[in-house]
């Protein structure tokens, strides 16, 4: 599919900073399929671990009310499997044996045999990463206001698990996403992007965002890295004062793509400021950016080695389910997406390179 770009330099710039990764086996947008759907069920997080097994968390509507539910699958059968005993709202893994459920005032991890609970002291998990030997949270983070908000200033924690204590971790900028030894997010309402050290996170340097308008704002939500080549990958939103008839903000996507000293930015008319875009690594050299479509359900851009195809996510009839959660089995082309209708039923498992 042709893309349309809004400014040719930026293009070229953008996917010539890709160069190394076209020699790698990048895969195509290709189509995602539903492989599991229940009516009863709304699904809010998904993790998978590198043996494959795909965990999902969320809850199940019943005569009586609302329960906990914990799916673990892969392919296209899912079972339901014993919970921590509270409502998972964010899921991370390392391993068959080390899987981290997060729930509102308590946090688990499954052994392999059962599940050892513990009390969360800290604010709402939004975001939860085993990296490495590093277990992340990305807690009270906040999102632009679809209406704009010329106040508005990006804040959020970033914690670390050192030992049996969640320990606050200092960072250059406030961080929105993680992946690798990478963070995304914004200082000082400018998009930028943070690396890991081992021991400390620094900023890197970006190149200036290629439109430039008065009041402007910007953030990176996400980062993406590819495993094999280093690539990054990460998507975001600028944002500045226009005072249009539907809102007193407009904006548009904001994507980055290089490698450490070579990163360049591509600016898109659509899908416009996308405030809770999430990015994962494909496995072969790019990375899939999901986000709420207008009108509803969920659209996704793949990013290539030398275009970005655009895209959304199938629904069964009159089912229009938007994407809360994404994830990959790493070292894989496997990617899993759950998620559910407004109303809270209909829940959805996507997969795509089964």
């Amino acid at each position: 599919m042709g893309i349309l770009f809004r400014g040719t330099a930026a293009a070229v710039a953008f996917f010539v900073a890709a160069g190394p990764a076209a020699a790698h086996a990048v895969a195509s947008a290709g189509q995602w399929s539903v492989v599991h759907d229940d009516r009863r069920d709304s699904y809010d997080a998904v993790t998978v671990t590198p043996g494959g097994a795909v965990w999902v968390a969320g809850t199940r509507r019943l005569s009586s009310g609302t329960e906990s539910l914990l799916l673990k699958g892969g392919r296209s059968t899912f079972k339901r499997v014993t919970g921590p005993g509270f409502r998972v709202k964010r899921l991370a893994s390392a391993s068959d044996t080390r899987v981290w459920a997060f729930g509102a005032s308590r946090y688990a991890r499954w052994d392999g045999k059962r599940w050892q609970v513990k009390r969360w002291r800290y604010g709402r998990v939004d975001r939860a990463y085993s990296i490495g030997r590093n277990l992340w949270v990305i807690e009270n983070s906040n999102a632009f206001p679809a209406a704009g908000d010329a106040g508005w200033k990006a804040r959020s924690t970033l914690r670390r698990l050192v030992g049996s204590v969640w320990r606050k971790v200092h960072t250059p900028i406030v961080v929105k996403g993680l992946d690798g030894k990478w963070a995304a997010g914004s200082v000082r309402g400018t998009a930028a992007l943070a690396r890991w050290t081992g021991t400390a996170w620094r900023a890197v340097a970006l190149p200036a965002i290629p439109s430039a308008r008065s009041g402007q704002i910007s953030e990176l939500t996400d980062v993406a890295v590819d495993g094999e080549t280093g690539r990054v990958m990460a998507v975001g939103w600028v944002a500045w004062p226009c005072g249009s008839a539907k809102s007193s903000f407009c904006g548009e996507t904001l994507l980055l793509s290089g490698y450490l000293g070579g990163l360049n930015f591509e600016v898109r008319g659509e899908p416009g400021i996308q405030p809770r875009a999430q990015a994962e690594p494909d496995g072969r050299g790019g990375a899939w950016v999901v986000y709420d479509a207008k009108g509803g359900g969920s659209g996704f851009l793949h990013i290539g080695a030398d275009s970005v195809e655009p895209g959304a996510f199938p629904a069964p009839p009159n089912q229009n389910a938007s994407v809360r959660d994404l994830a990959i089995q790493p070292e894989s082309g496997s990617a899993w997406a759950v998620g559910a209708a407004p109303s809270g039923r209909g829940g959805l498992i996507w997969a795509h390179g089964r």
